[in-house]
């Protein structure tokens, strides 16, 4: 791959976590892997290696503040808190404290994996029209406020210090606090993305003025501070969330957004909760697969995948060869399936009654071994053939030494979300409400108006967001999630296959080249280190191929290889993004 992968030896853990012989975390050895098609060769780096923690996140900075927390008697969920908080100082870019997310957690002592629903919801004043009428990122100021949903993060982290951390929310925020205040450097995704922005940053006064000083995109390592976000912080750790959603902080938020046109109300952050829902679960023999549920749309894409193709080393996949252009070529058939389901059957659960149980009947064994039959090495359909008789976002992993594991996708949606600041407080808004359906997502699918996913007061917006947890015998053995909007289910379904079926190093199942597929067009996109040949034969089979570039989406992964006396965890984290792991 075209971008390094980075590791960084830690510093020694305290007492409480045992010492170990050996503690890997920089690597120089590679894995090197065969595309058989072409005979053709790819290196990828190796994942960090330890024995008791592992951090996987996007950014150095998140990644040595979650293992801080952990060193300092905190929990997965508590290092997962303050990676989060984090990675919405020193990459805005993707995520923040004015966005919502996914978290699954899995709970050693329980035997349990949960699943909390923090996505932000529709306004009930919302201007569907208007809306409807937004051109991404290409809208005006005055225009964005429309796009501005209920922010769920300060709630949902909350709740996640509340009922399962083992530190104080205050310790868990106050890392990310100091680094708004005191600075940060500016890191190389960060830095690419301030360069690529420019037009549309510089229409935010509050952006521009701490990223574009002298009207000049700050570069890379340049100190950044952001000192009203750390004062924010400060009293997100010693306040909670009240003040963001009853308080003055909700004040500031609401002005933002009806500001630049937003229909949001103080009322709308009073209503506002977090779900916890039952995971979307599957079991493939000793394995059982836990991923997001609606409102999520990745989770049944995985389990689609992992249905039709297998998720072990009895998958169809395995003796075509990890790479190959008939291995390519049923993947792109299996998201075209689930891009299909995700127009017809995706929507908010909580507004749409039949919306489990059309995932369940989308999973049902008979129909998943139909969609088996209809793959043809030869033959390419496209996405609604597959009938019945889905940019701005970061994902974290974290392991501790008692075995919690949580795998949690937070967002602002587009890059820099909303682009509007919540008056002197820092806090960047999302633009999540352009997750509703469009008459162009639905069209070609047969769907009536604009599907389970129209916009409406109240609903949480369809995601891609894939956090996922895989238990064997009842123990993990692979953590995932992603970032890159729309890419971000099919990303975590390859990387996750590439592991269950092949059992590659995780820093390969990430760093691998990634195809994708997007509404109903025939057209597969694939990564420039796809092999020519590659693409030639999956031409043979069908495929119209078009190379399509992309540094905004990454997968976070850590993995256990319990085939020794004793288990080894493995972190790696995307080089898509400059992503950073560490495990000890």
């Amino acid at each position: 791959m075209n971008a390094s992968f980075r590791t960084l030896l830690g510093r020694s853990l305290p007492r409480r976590i045992p010492r170990l012989p050996i503690v890997f975390v920089a690597v120089v050895s590679v894995l090197v892997l065969a595309f058989p098609a072409s005979q053709s060769r790819a290196a990828f780096p190796q994942a960090a290696e330890g024995a008791s923690v592992a951090v996987a996140t996007e950014n150095a900075d998140a990644t040595h503040a979650a293992l801080e927390t952990l060193r300092n008697g905190g929990n997965a969920i508590d290092g997962a808190i303050t990676a989060a908080l984090t990675l919405g100082v020193v990459n805005p870019v993707s995520s923040g404290i004015g966005g919502g997310g996914f978290a699954l957690v899995y709970l050693k002592k329980d035997r349990k994996v949960v699943a909390l629903d923090f996505r932000e919801t529709a306004p009930q004043k919302i201007d569907v029209e208007k809306l409807l009428a937004q051109n991404g990122a290409n809208a005006q100021a005055a225009q964005r406020g429309h796009t501005v949903g209920v922010p769920g993060e300060p709630a949902g982290l909350e709740l996640l210090n509340l009922r399962y951390g083992k530190r104080s929310l205050a310790a868990d925020a106050q890392p990310a606090a100091d680094l708004a205040t005191r600075g940060f450097s500016l890191g190389r995704h960060m830095a690419d993305s301030l360069a690529r922005m420019r037009e549309y940053i510089v229409q935010s006064p509050d952006l521009a003025r701490a990223f574009f000083p002298g009207d000049n995109p700050l570069g890379y390592r340049a100190v950044v501070r952001r000192p009203e976000l750390g004062r924010t912080l400060t009293r997100f750790g010693g306040e909670g969330s009240r003040p963001f959603y009853t308080g003055d902080i909700a004040k500031k938020i609401v002005q933002a957004a009806r500001s630049a046109g937003g229909t949001l109300d103080e009322s709308d952050l009073t209503a506002y909760r977090v779900r916890e829902r039952a995971p979307l679960t599957r079991t493939f023999g000793a394995r059982t697969i836990y991923t997001m549920p609606a409102p999520s749309a990745g989770g049944l894409m995985l389990l689609e995948a992992a249905s039709i193709l297998g998720a072990d080393s009895t998958s169809m996949l395995a003796k075509l060869g990890f790479g190959s252009s008939e291995y390519l070529h049923f993947m792109a058939e299996v998201m075209r399936g689930a891009v299909a389901d995700r127009a017809r059957i995706a929507g908010d659960p909580d507004l749409e009654p039949t919306v489990n149980e059309s995932y369940e009947r989308a999973l049902a064994t008979d129909r998943m071994a139909a969609r088996q039959k209809k793959l043809d090495p030869y033959k390419t359909h496209v996405a609604p053939e597959f009938k019945s008789t889905e940019q701005g976002t970061t994902h974290i992993v974290v392991a501790d030494v008692d075995g919690n594991v949580v795998s949690l996708t937070t967002t602002v949606n587009g890059p820099f979300g909303a682009r509007l600041v919540a008056g002197d407080t820092g806090i960047l808004l999302n633009d999540e409400l352009t997750d509703f359906s469009s008459p162009s997502d639905v069209a070609g699918f047969g769907v009536i108006g604009l599907g389970p996913n129209r916009p409406r007061p109240g609903a949480r917006p369809v995601s891609s967001m894939t956090p996922t947890i895989v238990l064997e015998n009842g123990a993990p053995i692979l953590a995932a999630g992603g970032s890159g909007g729309l890419r971000i289910a099919g990303n975590v379904m390859q990387a996750t296959l590439a592991r269950l079926v092949y059992q590659m190093d995780p820093g390969a199942c990430v760093s691998a080249p990634r195809i994708f597929v997007h509404g109903a067009t025939p057209e597969v996109l694939v990564e420039p280190d796809v092999p020519e040949d590659v693409r030639a034969g999956m031409r043979a089979r069908g495929e119209t191929v078009r190379e399509s570039a992309s540094s905004a989406n990454a997968v976070q992964m850590v993995a256990w290889d319990r085939r020794g006396p004793q288990p080894r965890l493995l972190a790696t984290a995307d080089p898509r993004k400059h992503g950073f792991a560490l495990a000890q």
